[in-house]
């Protein structure tokens, strides 16, 4: 065996091994529940306070973005999966479908929000529950919060409504 082939199975090994515990920190919580997903998207901001602003923004987004495709993703391998009963892929389909029209909730408050002159917004919908967060400038008045929770509550018909602002 040559170097080259050695460099290049060793390389090869050394790949597998990284996918392995790649795939076992991804999967150490096994199938997530939607449900969650605000507490889950938030449980590891332990340094919230020492983030910056956009930062903190940027990085929530990224991780409701990751989190929505890996539910995205795993309700299509199950209706992809030749194995999976009908009952299992009309649940993952609707599932999907569900999924869908809540970001498109989620898009169109954090949309309503923008209009309304504030520079960034995050919506999650969990269930019955919806948690905004809006970033501010000076602390909005009483009349600028309820403002702000009639247009989500007008958007997602939804009462259970938690908005949190970040300066």
């Amino acid at each position: 065996m040559t170097k080259k082939q050695f460099g290049i199975i060793f390389t090869l090994m050394a790949l597998i091994v990284c996918v392995g515990v790649l795939s076992m920190k991804l999967n150490e919580r096994g199938l997530t529940d939607p449900t969650d997903l605000g507490a889950m998207l938030l449980e590891n901001d332990t340094d919230e306070e020492t983030m910056s602003t956009q930062d903190y923004f940027y990085n929530l987004r990224t991780k409701k973005a990751q989190s929505d495709d890996k539910i995205k993703n795993e309700m299509k391998a199950v209706t992809e999966d030749a194995s999976a009963s009908q009952e299992a892929k009309d649940i993952a389909n609707n599932s999907l479908i569900q999924k869908a029209q809540l970001q498109e909730q989620e898009s169109r408050v954090e949309m309503g929000i923008m209009n309304k002159g504030y520079e960034d917004a995050i919506c999650m919908i969990d269930s019955n529950k919806v948690t905004v967060y809006v970033k501010v400038k000076d602390a909005p008045t009483t009349e600028e919060t309820a403002s702000l929770q009639q247009l989500v509550e007008d958007i997602t018909t939804l009462s259970d409504i938690q908005i949190e602002t970040k300066k």
